[in-house]
């Protein structure tokens, strides 16, 4: 999962320097003050003015050190623990830790039996002998049946986790209990995410002023959402009728959310501490409006020798754009930025028969359905 989130900086604040890092400024500043204090010119051959110079550097890298020490006490140039410390001024907002991902594992037995047959401990199945997972319950096997399912969990938080197709999960780590057959991962593994980001989290502190109320603000639903989880990138509230919170709830990378995690915000956000007496949430993934890919681009006959670059660059370029378009809910597909990102890969031109602007509603997302990139030649300027 790649977060690409930035930080939400209010425009109105300037860029901060603490101390001066200007070095022809510094360097002037030496020589007056040596042929002060002196009485001789330095000259630029001068061996003292050469000893100037390398001092004036020397000052500057401390003050760019300076600099950079000093930021660190601001929250929107903090980083890692320095960005931690600064969350006792916004409301005590703790950094989401990291999440490991889910999966549900069938356990097969070499026959049926008449009567349930319970599994009490907990089974360690793996991958490949590194991503571990864990059975979350017991196992019960119901009469009759030769197999049952359970929750597991990645015994390593993180995205290592995620993305392995059913049967990959398939090697029974604890020792075999009586009448064990095999075991196999029946949906794909998902749900696991790094700690929270620097920049989502100082977006969310930022957010967290809206938490102290229990008004029902758009604000305050948006920052209690997203403190369910880091895999949660963007949030939209909207109230359809009076004392309806409707809450859409997306993924980073584009990704919707499963109901395991719809239900865990829903029941968050239902709690008596956050939410208005008078209102019903909904939570849900948001609605989908689907868009194809389908571009001509050419090169000019000068860049022919850089085709297979330029090819990389436009396939890179698609890619970036799908990720933008749908990562966020109640973005426009828009062609011209689209456009723009190819032009910037080197291509003399590019045909857009598709996506064509379409505007997409609050709680809505844009998917791509089908994709087609087709090279059109190389053409004279």
């Amino acid at each position: 999962m790649t977060n690409t989130t930035t930080r939400n900086i209010p425009s109105n604040l300037p860029e901060v320097e603490f101390v001066d890092t200007d070095t022809e400024a510094l360097v002037n500043k030496l020589i007056a003050g040596y042929e002060s204090i002196t009485k001789r010119k330095l000259y630029p051959a001068d061996p003292v003015r050469a000893f100037i110079l390398w001092l004036a550097d020397v000052i500057i890298q401390e003050r760019v050190l300076i600099n950079e020490s000093a930021k660190q006490n601001l929250p929107r140039y903090a980083e890692g623990k320095n960005l931690d410390s600064l969350s006792e001024i916004f409301h005590n907002v703790p950094r989401l830790e990291p999440e490991a991902a889910k999966t549900t594992l069938r356990f097969y037995l070499t026959k049926t039996l008449t009567e349930d047959f319970i599994i009490t401990d907990t089974m360690e199945v793996t991958v490949d002998g590194t991503i571990n997972f864990d059975t979350v319950g017991h196992i019960i096997f119901k009469a009759g049946a030769d197999y049952a399912d359970v929750p597991a969990v990645c015994t390593t938080a993180g995205e290592i986790g995620n993305g392995f197709v059913p049967g990959q999960v398939d090697k029974l780590v604890s020792d075999e209990f009586l009448y064990f057959n095999e075991v196999m991962n029946i949906t794909e593994t998902a749900g696991g995410s790094e700690a929270e980001k620097d920049a989502a989290y100082y977006n969310r502190m930022r957010e967290s002023e809206e938490s102290y109320t229990t008004a029902g603000s758009r604000g305050s639903y948006i920052y209690h959402a997203k403190s369910v989880s880091a895999q949660i990138s963007d949030v939209s509230a909207e109230s359809p009728q009076p004392g309806v919170a409707d809450i859409r709830i997306m993924l980073y990378n584009g990704e919707l959310p499963d109901k395991e995690l719809i239900d865990k915000v829903r029941d968050y956000l239902s709690g008596d501490e956050i939410r208005p007496m008078t209102d019903t949430v909904l939570v849900a993934a948001p609605d989908t409006v689907e868009f194809d890919i389908n571009i001509k681009y050419f090169i000019s006959k000068e860049k022919e020798l850089s085709t297979n670059d330029i090819k990389q660059a436009v396939a890179l370029a698609v890619e970036n754009y799908i990720l933008w378009q749908t990562s966020k809910m109640g973005r426009d597909i828009n062609p011209s930025y689209f456009n723009a990102m190819l032009m910037e890969s080197g291509i003399k031109r590019v045909e857009i028969t598709a996506p064509v602007f379409t505007q997409i509603p609050k709680g809505s997302v844009a998917v791509v359905k089908e994709e087609s990139v087709t090279f059109g030649g190389v053409e004279d300027e």
